[in-house]
Formats: structure tokens, C-alpha cells, sequence
């Protein structure tokens, strides 16, 4: 473990100074849920019909836990329920969980990057974090949940945003969120078993067939936990239309009349402009069809934590079988960096530091 933190004092030393990215970098976790006294305090009192999973993370467990597998930075995320208190309540608790968030990076620079919670379903609030969260506090994107008020992301309820997302040509973190339609569907099994990953495929649907990703072609797109369901429903999603997704195999999608608009170059290659992380589907069945469907450049080191462990998930994609020894080393931080531009963190600043 003391040879991994040097290693990171000397990455996040290259990092600050704008150096070349050493061949030995850890891992980038896209997907690493951190929180705050006030989220906590929230959620606490405001009782809920969701399953809001909430945590004990502590910065000291979650270094410790990124050296020992290797990891080198996480970007720190979470999200303020939307449908729990009042609009004050939810600016406030999200304004702090970003400032906790940068305060973390600030003081362990290299080790963790930021994406910016929203007070949804505030535009006129979400727009003014995204410039509190982009410019003060220099997050490395924003994050979103896959649904708001039975709202999926292609909704042009969320248009405002995404005008000013794609003008920054921002990354957009997206993370499932139970929506009102579907709670307790069947009582016996919790939300996030199934229907988390069933949002994130609703969502991903209604991005691509409302014409929200060709309207705002800037922004980039990342979907937790492999994209949901959508690798396995990929029939359905070429509706109207065949490609060769595997290449050689025609796959035909279902025939009209039954079938939604599909985008001008097809809904594969949609589909293959996002990008999606290994969080919660780090086995070989639902990697290799991610790979297929995605393309292996796509795809970005996720791990779940607090609530998986980074051991848990490396295993999963080191022991797969699924990536070449360079895609596998693209998986973990190549892909990441690329999409980011710069290593996630570099450009964090504390909550109330001066930007002149």
C-alpha cells in the first residue's frame, strides 16, 4: 500500500505540473459516491416513498480502499432526492454536498475528481450550480439522475441544461434514480435490484428517440452500471432498422408499425457516441455484450463505491476475459482521460478560494 500512495504523490505532482501521463497511472473510478452531515441530516427527515441508499463514507477508508486496488483518482458524486423538501432545502443540501466534494479533492490532489449535483427540478438553481460547481469550483462535469418527476432525460423540460451543457461541451454523469411510476412494484424486491437498471435504459431511450443527443451533440454522456439493460434489449433498440452490431451479423431490429423515431445515422451509432461504466456489472456476461454494443473506447472504470468495494470490481474486469491487455488498460484510465481532456481533479479549487 505505501508504494501505491507514492506512486500517487508522484502522478499528482506530473498532474499539477501539466506533465505527460506516466504508463503507469492507476485506475479512474467514474463512479464513486461520497457524501455530506447536511445530505445525511436531509434524508433523514424528510420521510420518502424511494430507496434513497445512503452511506458512511469516510475519506481515509475510501483512500485506502482506491490503493489497494489500485486506483488513482475517483470522481466524487451524489445526488439530492428531487422530490424531498423544498427548493431552499434542496439548493442548500446540494451546494453542500459540492463544496464537501471540492473541499475532499483540494485536499487529497490527485486522488479525487468532482461532478456537480443539481438541485433538480430547479432549472433557473441547476443553471446557477452548474456555474458554481464548472467555474468556482473547476468539477470535472455534472451529474444527473436518470429520471425527475417522471421526466426521463430526452424531456425538453431538461433543454435548458443541456443548451448550457453542450455549450461547455460537458461530461454528464447519469445515475438511476427510482422514478414515482415504479416504486414498490413488487415489494419483495428492492428498487435498485431491477428497476435502477431499468431506468438508466429508459433514460438512454428517451435521449436518443426525443433527438436530444443529436440536438446537443457536445455532451458526453455517462451511463452507470453498464448502460442498464440496454446491451441485452439492443434488438429492440435498432427498431425499424438492422446493424451490424457484432461485425459480419446482421441483427435485425422489430419491424414497423410498432417502432420509434430513429435518429439520422441509426441508434447504434447513438449508442456508441456514450460512454458507460463497470460499476455493478463487472462479469464477463454482461461485458462482453457491453463491449459488443458499445465498443470497448467507451466503456470507463466505474466502481460503486461505498456501497462495492474497488477489490470487488477490478477482480471482476482483470479475471473477465472480455479486453485485450490494451483495452483493459484503456477501460481503467485511457478511456476516461481521453473523453475528460485532462486528468479528473487538476483543475479543483476549494469551496470559497479566490478565482481571480
Amino acid at each position: 500500500m505505501a508504494s501505491t500512495s507514492g506512486r500517487s504523490r508522484v502522478v499528482s505532482s506530473a498532474v499539477q505540473k501539466g506533465e505527460t501521463s506516466p504508463t503507469s497511472r492507476g485506475a479512474i473510478d467514474v463512479h464513486h459516491h461520497h457524501g455530506s452531515p447536511e445530505l445525511m441530516s436531509f434524508m433523514a427527515s424528510h420521510a420518502s416513498d424511494r430507496v434513497i441508499p445512503v452511506n458512511d463514507w469516510r475519506v481515509e477508508e475510501a483512500i485506502a480502499d482506491m490503493d489497494a486496488s489500485g486506483v488513482e483518482t475517483a470522481i466524487l458524486s451524489q445526488f439530492t432526492p428531487y422530490h424531498s423538501g423544498t427548493a431552499a432545502e434542496r439548493q442548500m443540501v446540494t451546494r453542500s454536498v459540492n463544496d464537501i466534494g471540492a473541499r475532499h479533492a483540494h485536499d487529497h490532489r490527485g486522488r479525487f475528481g468532482l461532478f456537480t449535483s443539481l438541485p433538480l427540478p430547479s432549472i433557473e438553481d441547476s443553471l446557477a450550480e452548474i456555474a458554481y460547481g464548472l467555474d468556482v469550483l473547476g468539477a470535472d462535469g455534472v451529474c444527473m439522475v436518470s429520471s425527475v418527476d417522471n421526466k426521463w432525460l430526452g424531456h425538453p423540460f431538461f433543454w435548458p441544461i443541456y443548451e448550457e451543457l453542450d455549450r461547455r461541451r460537458a461530461v454528464v454523469y447519469v445515475h438511476p434514480y427510482t422514478p414515482g411510476c415504479c416504486t414498490c412494484l413488487v415489494p419483495e424486491i428492492p428498487e435498485y435490484i431491477i428497476e435502477y437498471a431499468t431506468d438508466t435504459t429508459r433514460t438512454i431511450g428517451s435521449l436518443i428517440w426525443s433527438g436530444t443527443t443529436t440536438r446537443f451533440p457536445n455532451i458526453r454522456f455517462i451511463f452507470s452500471h453498464g448502460g442498464g439493460t440496454m446491451p441485452f434489449l439492443i434488438e429492440r433498440f435498432l427498431a425499424g432498422t438492422s446493424a451490424e452490431v457484432v461485425p459480419g451479423i446482421v441483427t435485425k431490429g422489430k419491424s414497423p408499425p410498432f417502432v420509434p423515431k430513429q435518429p439520422p445515422a441509426g441508434v447504434l451509432a447513438e449508442i456508441r457516441k456514450m460512454y458507460f461504466d463497470t460499476a455493478q456489472c463487472s462479469n464477463p456476461i454482461a461485458l462482453r455484450a457491453l463491449r459488443d454494443v458499445a465498443l470497448s473506447p467507451q466503456i470507463v472504470y466505474g466502481s460503486d463505491y461505498w456501497f462495492r468495494t474497488n477489490a470487488e470490481t477490478m477482480r471482476g474486469i482483470n479475471s473477465c476475459n472480455v479486453f485485450s491487455e490494451a483495452e483493459l488498460t484503456a477501460v481503467k484510465h485511457g478511456n476516461a482521460e481521453a473523453m475528460f481532456g485532462a486528468w479528473p481533479g487538476s483543475r479543483i479549487k476549494a469551496p470559497g478560494a479566490s478565482t481571480g
